[in-house]
């Protein structure tokens, strides 16, 4: 896909006429697709987006095509610049379920982070141990006879996925020190004999408890409450509609829903409209967390633009140990 990735397969032989070249495209192409997609493996792991195998693999697949298109029309507009960035984008569809401009943007500099970071890496390796190298254009070429430089292969297919595996290690290390309490979770929602499955964040800032009964208050938003309700349910749930149409609910809503009251920043009293649910379960790698009966709130806006999670944890959960 990049310059980079293009020049390690350029294998060029001089053998019976000076000048003449071959190009073994067949294992150059293999090559690339192998390359693409250990990146964009390692992009949805940075960028923690939902996708399929299949899909990384059908944008590996894309990818690749640039190393064809980059031998047989070496002149072409996708050999430019703004080629290879339109070529980007495209990838980027593909391996990527697309949810907002904000997230695509995220995985495309991801993308490229990675890919530079990677072949960054390389090419440093490279230099150092002074590999016969050279550019043509903008493209960098190894030169050699036989099959391929033996040295220049075994350099990529084992340089390739150390650097690969440096670059995750690093990124890994660095998201633990930033997340901490902000990693997000995989958490389970109980009510009324229902499941809902879905991704929470610790929210060091929500310290909203119910001033009666003194239960930790969540935050939900409608991706999760659509698991439990239908879309005229939901829209109950509103303070307007609670206050006003209150008899219009469910028997189940009714005896479920409880009004906390809150302060928001530069703003007076509110209402938060919450459900009294049967039980939360967070997931964590030191096990699960579980709270029997606590509130959870409506919040009729999506909580984050580009969906990474749908529930902010109390942080008291996570003090208070394996149940609460």
């Amino acid at each position: 896909m990049t310059d980079f990735l293009e020049g390690q397969a350029y294998t060029f032989n001089n053998e019976s006429r000076k000048g003449e070249g071959r190009i073994y495209l067949d294992a150059v192409w293999l090559l690339n697709i192998l390359m693409d997609g250990m990146i964009l493996y390692l992009t949805q792991g940075l960028t923690r987006t939902k996708t399929s195998a299949k899909r990384v693999m059908f944008g590996a697949l894309f990818a690749s095509i640039i190393v064809p298109i980059t031998v047989y029309l070496p002149h072409s507009w996708f050999t430019t610049s703004l080629g290879k960035l339109f070529f980007s984008f495209v990838i980027i569809f593909i391996a990527f379920s697309f949810v907002s401009i904000r997230s695509w943007l995220v995985q495309l500099v991801s993308f490229y982070f990675i890919t530079f970071a990677i072949g960054g890496s390389m090419l440093g390796i490279h230099y150092f141990l002074s590999s016969d190298v050279s550019f043509e254009g903008s493209t960098m070429i190894t030169h050699n006879a036989g099959y391929g430089d033996p040295v220049s292969w075994i350099f990529v297919i084992i340089g390739f996925p150390i650097s690969w595996f440096f670059t995750k290690w690093r990124l890994e290390h660095v998201s633990l020190h930033r997340m901490k309490l902000e990693e997000i979770y995989d958490v389970s929602i109980n009510w009324n004999g229902k499941t809902a499955e879905c991704k929470g964040l610790v929210d060091s800032g929500n310290q909203l408890i119910d001033p009666v009964s003194r239960k930790m208050v969540f935050l939900a938003d409608g991706n999760v409450f659509n698991q439990f309700l239908n879309a005229e349910e939901f829209k109950q749930l509103e303070v307007e509609n609670i206050l006003s149409h209150f008899d219009d609910c469910s028997e189940l809503l009714q005896s479920s829903i409880r009004l906390v009251p809150y302060q928001g920043a530069g703003m007076g009293g509110q209402l938060l409209v919450t459900l009294l649910v049967d039980r939360i379960t967070v997931k964590t790698k030191e096990g699960s967390l579980v709270i029997e009966n606590p509130l959870l709130g409506v919040q009729h806006h999506d909580l984050t633009h580009d969906r990474l999670y749908q529930v902010l944890i109390h942080p008291h959960l996570m003090v208070r140990g394996k149940s609460a």
